[in-house]
């Protein structure tokens, strides 16, 4: 970049609520090049793609929790953004500090359940490796594992526990009639996850939806009966239920709550502008862009968009078209592979799987992105 669009965007603050996949893609892409400020709760960013492993293989949970402060010095802040004023163009925090800023990147992401998640109040790092170590313990005190949903999510889960726990007895509990509900990936695909898991030993029962989730120990506390509205009774000594992310939204509903979707997502234009403004960006889960395909790579796609959009906006040039990219899911049934669609129609199995994802889950890609070296106390 010329020197004199570079001083234009030097000479502004981006402010980036978020420091997910698509937050560190994009607060990277920006240094050196403006002031920014990366807000999160937590002191690390979280690599949730190997949290699934961390459950299973005791130390593993040291690779998924990546510090910020290392990479991004004083340009990380560490604090719960609960509001914002698009008038005053200020962010506020739980503690009460406002952070002003002239351009806004909303990067809230998604919660779900654990292990792929981990609550948002948990922000000690230390204490989230202990929650991943604590379950790989209580995965070997079981006998019988029940997953509620047949998501990606949950095969990952029961791929990683089978391939690792032989002995386990593993049951994925599914409403729907063919594993994963999003239909942009095809028969094909869906058809060969479920032979992967079923030559693991993982049992399958379709079209059922739990009937007493409510009443079934989220801890692994005591042994339970898992029930289901076809009458279904299932035995287990520890239960996951692996259904439903929901947005992070409180940050920005009330200041935006005529652009936002069904689920709370930002609806945003062909710029990842938040719709009728220049100066508010949304991306990864946050964002409606891509309508049910919340994928951790599309967030960086997202980032990277919206890197050359500030840049190009303080130049006065025509802002980049975003393009979602083409059609992909890898998904890991453990370690040695899995199944991994590409496009509308390409589907490969276990040795392209393991190259890609299954063997090291992305995991010292990050902290290589961090720029920070991968502990190297764990397999």
């Amino acid at each position: 970049m010329g020197g004199s669009s570079s001083s234009k965007l030097q000479d502004k603050h981006v402010v980036i609520v978020g420091g997910g996949y698509g937050g560190i893609t994009l607060a990277n892409h920006l240094k050196g090049k403006c002031k920014f400020t990366l807000i999160d709760p937590r002191e690390t960013f979280h690599h949730t793609i190997g949290g699934l492993r961390a459950v299973v293989e005791k130390g593993y949970s040291n690779l998924i929790f990546i510090p910020y402060a290392p990479t991004f010095g004083e340009s990380f802040k560490q604090g719960k953004a609960v509001s914002v004023d698009t008038t005053a163009k200020k962010v506020v925090l739980e503690t009460g500090d406002e952070i002003s800023y002239d351009y806004l990147v909303l990067a809230t992401g998604s919660s779900g359940v654990f292990p792929v998640k981990i609550d948002l109040s948990v922000t000690d790092a230390s204490e989230a490796m202990e929650m991943y170590n604590s379950y790989v313990d209580k995965i070997d005190a079981a006998k019988d594992i029940v997953i509620i949903g047949g998501g990606p999510v949950g095969i990952e889960l029961a791929g990683e526990i089978a391939t690792d726990k032989k002995d386990k007895k593993i049951t994925i509990i599914h409403s729907r009639s063919a594993l994963i509900n999003n239909g942009t990936f095809n028969d094909k695909f869906k058809k060969r996850l479920r032979k992967g898991l079923q030559a693991k030993g993982v049992e399958i029962l379709f079209e059922q939806k739990v009937s007493n989730l409510a009443e079934l120990p989220p801890d692994g506390s005591a042994r339970c009966t898992v029930k289901t509205d076809k009458g279904s009774e299932v035995e287990a000594d520890l239960v996951f239920a692996c259904i439903g992310l929901k947005t992070n939204s409180s940050a920005y509903s009330e200041a935006f709550s005529d652009k936002l979707d069904e689920i709370g997502c930002l609806k945003v234009d062909e710029f990842l502008r938040v719709e009728g403004y220049t100066d508010v960006f949304a991306i990864g889960d946050c964002s409606a862009a891509d309508g049910e395909a919340k994928l951790a790579f599309k967030a960086s796609v997202h980032a990277e968009v919206v890197a050359q959009n500030l840049q190009l906006h303080e130049d006065g040039k025509h802002l980049k078209t975003y393009k979602p990219p083409i059609n992909m899911i890898v998904v890991p049934l453990g370690r040695n592979g899995g199944v991994a669609q590409m496009g509308n129609s390409i589907v490969v199995g276990n040795m392209i799987t393991k190259i890609v994802k299954s063997k090291h889950l992305f995991t010292s890609r990050y902290w290589g992105d961090m720029g920070q070296e991968m502990p190297t106390n764990v397999k």
